[in-house]
C-alpha cells in the first residue's frame, strides 16, 4: 500500500480510523471516514474494500436517512401515478403509513437487517390490526333516543332532521337527513361480535407488506443507497398461508330470492348485471350506454369507476385487465331496455342539471354511483332480507360474491372452464382453476362415469 494511503489511517485513542475521499454526485470530493478498528491492519483492509467499491461503482455512501424517511420522501414520490395505478399507489402509501413506519420507520436505512423485517412481520401477525377510529361526531344519549322516538312515529329522515334542529339548537348544521340515517343505522344495528377476532393481520396482508418493502429496497439498491436488499433474506409468511379460502357464493335459488326481494331498490339493475355477467364492481359502474348494443345483446367492458381517498375516479381498465366483449342473456337485455326508459324519464325531469356522462348505472341526476356505498347498500339489503326471512336467512355475501356466484353456477352447469375464464377476464385458465377448484369435483366424477361407460358399455353401478 502506498504511503499516501497509509497516511489516511490515523490512530485515535486506542482504535484506528480510515479516511477516504470520494466524488460526490455534484462532482466535488468529500471525505468518508470510519473508525473503531482494533488494529491498523483491520483499518487498512476496510479502507481497501471501500476503494475497490469506489473503483467498481458499487460504493454506497454512508447516510443517516431512516427507512421511514426513504420510503416517504424518496421512494413513494417516485412511484406516483402514472408509474403505478392510483389504487395501487394509495394502498402502498396506506400500508407504509399504518404498518411499517410506526414500527421500524426510525431504523436507519443502511442498518436495516433481515431480522428487523422478520420482527416486523411477527408483530403484525400477532397484534398488527389497527383499532377502529371513534366516530367523528358523538351525539348525546338524549338526542339518539329522540331520533329513535321520532322514527317510530313514521317521520322521514328529513322531517326528523328539521324537528331535531328546533329541539337541539346546538346541533344545528350537524344533523342532516344523511346524519339521521347514519345515526339510526349505528343505533339499531346489532353489536358486532369482535371478541374472537384475532388482533393481528392476516398472513396474506403481511406478505403484501413484504412485497412493498422488497420493491422499495430493490430500488434503494438500484439507486446505490444500500449495499444489498435485506428483504431477500427476510422470512415473510409462506405462500401456503396466504391462499384464499373457498370463495363464498349463493345458490341459484338464493340469488333469485334476493333479487326478487330487492325489486324496489334502485341498485337492483346493477346487481342483476353483476349477477348475470360476472364482471367486477368497478367495471359494472363504469359501463356506458355507448358500450352496450341491445340489438346484438353485447357489452364492452373497457373502463371502471373507483374511489381513491373518497374521490371518484373514472379510468380505462389497466393492461392486466384489458377490455373485452361479453354477450348478454335475454333477461338482462330486457332489464336494460326497461332501465334505459326509466333513465330517459329521469333525464327529462332533471333538465339542464342532469350530468349526462352516459353511464348505464347512475343516480337520478346522472352522477356515477360511489363504489363503496354501492357495496354497503348490497349488504344492507341482505340484512333487510334476513330480518324478513328469519327462518331461511341468506349466507352473508359481499358484493364481489356475485362474481363468484356467476362463475360457480356456470361451472356447475358444465360450461367449459376456458369460456368461464374468458368471461371473467382472467389472465389464464390456471387462475380460474385455482379459485374454483371446489366446483370441479362433480365434473371430474361425471367424466369418470362417462369414460367407464365407454369401457364397460354400461355404468358399473348398473352392472
Amino acid at each position: 500500500m502506498s504511503s499516501r494511503t497509509r497516511s489516511n489511517i490515523r490512530k485515535r485513542g486506542s482504535t484506528y480510523t480510515y479516511y477516504v475521499y470520494v466524488a460526490a454526485p455534484d462532482g466535488k470530493r468529500s471525505q468518508v471516514t470510519k473508525g473503531g478498528f482494533r488494529t491498523r491492519r483491520e483499518a487498512e483492509a476496510a479502507q481497501i474494500a471501500v476503494l475497490n467499491a469506489v473503483n467498481t461503482g458499487t460504493f454506497v455512501r454512508p447516510e443517516r436517512i431512516t427507512l421511514g424517511g426513504f420510503l416517504v420522501e424518496e421512494w413513494l414520490p417516485s412511484r406516483r401515478p402514472p408509474n403505478l395505478e392510483e389504487s395501487t399507489y394509495a394502498s402502498y402509501e396506506r400500508y407504509v403509513r399504518l404498518h411499517v413506519n410506526p414500527y421500524i420507520g426510525a431504523v436507519p436505512l443502511q442498518r436495516l437487517t433481515p431480522m428487523a423485517l422478520n420482527g416486523l412481520y411477527r408483530t403484525l401477525l400477532d397484534e398488527g390490526r389497527r383499532q377502529a377510529s371513534p366516530a367523528r361526531k358523538q351525539h348525546s344519549a338524549e338526542l339518539v333516543g329522540r331520533v329513535k322516538e321520532l322514527r317510530g312515529t313514521g317521520l322521514s329522515y328529513k322531517a326528523i332532521a328539521d324537528q331535531l334542529g328546533a329541539e337541539f339548537p346546538d346541533e344545528v348544521g350537524s344533523i342532516t337527513h344523511h346524519a339521521v340515517a347514519a345515526l339510526l343505522r349505528r343505533a339499531l344495528a346489532p353489536e358486532r361480535k369482535r371478541a374472537g377476532r384475532p388482533p393481528g393481520l392476516k398472513p396474506r396482508t403481511v406478505r403484501y407488506i413484504h412485497t412493498i418493502l422488497h420493491a422499495a429496497l430493490r430500488d434503494a439498491l438500484r439507486w446505490n443507497r444500500v449495499a444489498r436488499n435485506v428483504a431477500d433474506a427476510a422470512t415473510p409468511p409462506p405462500l401456503s398461508a396466504t391462499r384464499r379460502a373457498r370463495p363464498p357464493a349463493w345458490t341459484a335459488d338464493e340469488l333469485r330470492g334476493f333479487l326478487e326481494y330487492a325489486a324496489d331498490c334502485r341498485y337492483l339493475p346493477a346487481w342483476v348485471f353483476l349477477a348475470t355477467t360476472g364482471c367486477r364492481r368497478g367495471e359494472c359502474l363504469g359501463i356506458a350506454w355507448d358500450d352496450v348494443n341491445l340489438d346484438k345483446a353485447t357489452a364492452i367492458i373497457c373502463r371502471q369507476v373507483t374511489a381513491i381517498d373518497h374521490k371518484l375516479l373514472v379510468k380505462e381498465l389497466p393492461k392486466t385487465k384489458r377490455g373485452h366483449l361479453i354477450r348478454l342473456d335475454s333477461s338482462t337485455v330486457a332489464m336494460l331496455r326497461s332501465w334505459r326508459a326509466r333513465q330517459n324519464e329521469e333525464r327529462l325531469l332533471a333538465g339542464p342539471g342532469y350530468d349526462d356522462a352516459g353511464f348505464v348505472f347512475c343516480h337520478p341526476d346522472g352522477r356515477p354511483y360511489d363504489p363503496d356505498r354501492f357495496s354497503r347498500e348490497f349488504l344492507r339489503k341482505q340484512a333487510q332480507y334476513n330480518r324478513a326471512h328469519p327462518a331461511e336467512p341468506l349466507p352473508r355475501l359481499v358484493l364481489h360474491g356475485l362474481r363468484h356466484t356467476w362463475a360457480t353456477l356456470a361451472l356447475e352447469e358444465g360450461i367449459d372452464i376456458k369460456i368461464v375464464s374468458e368471461r371473467l377476464n382472467h389472465s389464464s385458465t390456471h387462475v380460474t382453476q385455482g379459485i374454483y377448484t371446489h366446483v370441479t369435483p362433480p365434473m371430474q366424477s361425471d367424466a369418470a362415469e362417462r369414460v367407464a361407460r365407454s369401457i364397460f358399455g354400461t355404468s358399473p353401478t348398473n352392472a
